[in-house]
């Protein structure tokens, strides 16, 4: 079982990491200056969504915070991830049927090279809205990527893919969970969102 547990956890990390809180504008915090468990608690659900800058296909920058007003679903992902490439096209047909509604799609890969990503994309003619992020540990955003995992009896927090995450309008999250897009509650939280949103 520990086998089973560590193939889908892509890299570990002890989290008494200690630094100082740095506060900068717009209350965004240096993320550098935090623990692990400290990370995890800024992408709580009921806390604004950390802002970050992804790139798509032509290298354009674009900002989280320019999705404002729809309600954002996000397939964290890498091409090297299995259980990623199983759940993505379920989240693309999701994406799909949803696609008229005030509810944006968003696959971001954590690849580490955006040449490798764009050439999967391109190779793979893969639909959606698909952008880069990277390994950019040091940004707010990467965040999400972060959990807790008890591993013979020692909780480590680790990063795990694939992640999906659910961002309000107003940019409040929603969801940051481990539920996949090949669950059927998965969907049932979309529609109740979207539900909820004014």
């Amino acid at each position: 079982m520990r086998l089973l547990v560590l193939s889908f956890l892509i890299l570990c990390f002890s989290c008494n990491n200690k630094a100082n809180h740095i506060e900068v504008s717009q209350d965004q915090t240096i993320i550098t200056s935090l623990t692990k468990d400290e990370k995890i608690d800024t992408v709580v659900e009921g806390k604004q969504s950390p802002n970050g800058t992804i790139q798509d296909i032509n290298n354009t920058s674009i900002h989280i915070n320019s999705f404002k007003g729809k309600l954002l679903v996000i397939d964290f992902w890498a091409t090297w991830c299995a259980p990623c490439l199983t759940e993505a096209p379920i989240f693309k047909e999701i994406a799909q049927k949803y696609k008229n509604t005030n509810a944006k799609f968003i696959s971001i890969s954590v690849d580490n090279s955006f040449d490798d990503w764009k050439k999967y994309v391109i190779d793979k003619k893969w639909n959606g809205n698909n952008y880069w992020f990277g390994m950019q540990e040091d940004e707010p955003f990467f965040a999400y990527l972060y959990s807790k995992h008890k591993i013979d009896e020692s909780e480590m927090v680790l990063i795990a893919l694939p992640k999906y995450v659910i961002i309000s309008a107003k940019g409040e999250i929603l969801s940051n969970s481990n539920l996949r897009p090949s669950n059927p509650n998965f969907e049932l939280e979309i529609q109740k969102f979207l539900e909820q949103q004014p």
